[in-house]
């Protein structure tokens, strides 16, 4: 990896294009209408600049159709595979549960979900006899003091034994614990997950989420920062532009991790109103990154009921305005 600040080189590594958290954008998400969904997909085929999707774990492939998924995934693009939702919904209820586990059971159940994804992914790629899951993004939970560098060691320790073919492993930091605030996802340290990572000897990353991290730092430098720090200790790999806002939006209060879109510009008309991701904020964090395999923008949509086109527009202003950071920071 390059020294960091030199400026970064173009995030082609793995996919051919950007990643995109579809999900966040997606019309028929919480709402399963399979011919919205199609055509959401096909749209973002045909968008350029990307080059793959990023799908939400929860249980299964898809969060309602598995068997629609491995037909009517775009055969152009790649996919990233995020275990964030089922995580989060688990630990609602076991609030022991995460591969960072102090507590065995906890630790366990962690590890057995990531080997049912693990049969997920090779199911897909069997379906579509290719590789289409090129990064799976794990987390390092759960909240707070029931978790430790060490028992994550353990669990990658584990996880990277398996046979994950082409698949990237990376862990996706999200914003860690603070005493006295209510946390979006309060998992360890960066510094602790890149410990856990080399005292584990696992072939496995660390990607960035530029929202996260600022949720985290309450402020747009803790993004920088944690870039530098991943990089510097060789483990970043891949970054993803995913804005928060410090007052409340259309998307709700201030602080939470809704995927706000970049602020607006004279360049962005689709921006939202109160969200601190410039182009300026992200392009320091891809000069502080250096070299990144992959990187990609999440972005969401605050209305219920905006139109298909509507959310098309919204995904692809953000992929032209990330694909016009890494260009320019490479100049």
């Amino acid at each position: 990896m390059s020294d960091p600040g030199t400026g970064a080189e173009p995030a082609s590594g793995r996919f051919a294009g950007l990643v995109v958290g579809a999900y966040a954008a997606s019309p028929a998400h919480r709402s399963w209408d399979p011919v919205v969904e199609s055509e959401f997909f096909e749209a973002l085929a045909a968008t350029a600049g990307v080059g793959a999707l990023e799908l939400p774990w929860s249980g299964s492939i898809h969060p309602h159709d598995d068997g629609w998924l491995h037909r009517r995934f775009p055969a152009a693009l790649r996919a990233v595979v995020t275990d964030i939702p089922f995580t989060m919904g688990r630990i609602a209820t076991a609030p022991e549960y995460g591969l960072a586990s102090v507590e065995a059971g906890g630790r366990q159940a962690a590890v057995a979900e990531v080997r049912r994804l693990l049969d997920g992914v090779r199911a897909f790629d069997h379906a579509q006899a290719r590789s289409v899951v090129g990064v799976v993004e794990l987390h390092s939970a759960p909240k707070g003091s029931r978790g430790s560098a060490d028992a994550l060691a353990r669990s990658l320790d584990e996880i990277a034994a398996w046979n994950w073919g082409d698949v990237e492993l990376v862990l996706e930091h999200c914003d860690a614990w603070r005493e006295g605030r209510a946390p979006e996802k309060g998992f360890l340290e960066l510094t602790d997950e890149l410990d856990a990572i080399e005292r584990s000897g696992a072939d496995i990353g660390v990607s960035l989420n530029w929202g996260r991290s600022v949720i985290e730092g309450r402020t747009t430098d803790t993004a920088v920062e944690h870039a530098r720090l991943a990089a510097g200790r060789g483990l970043l790999k891949g970054f993803i532009a995913s804005g928060v806002a410090d007052t409340d939006t259309e998307f709700g209060p201030a602080w939470i991790d809704a995927h706000l879109p970049f602020a607006p510009s004279p360049q962005i008309l689709h921006g939202t109103t109160g969200s601190l991701m410039t182009e300026r904020a992200v392009a320091d964090v891809v000069t502080a990154a250096g070299r990144l395999e992959w990187a990609g923008v999440k972005v969401g949509c605050a209305r219920a009921d905006a139109p298909l086109a509507e959310r098309v527009a919204l995904v692809a202003e953000a992929v032209a305005v990330m694909n016009r950071i890494l260009a320019d920071d490479t100049r």
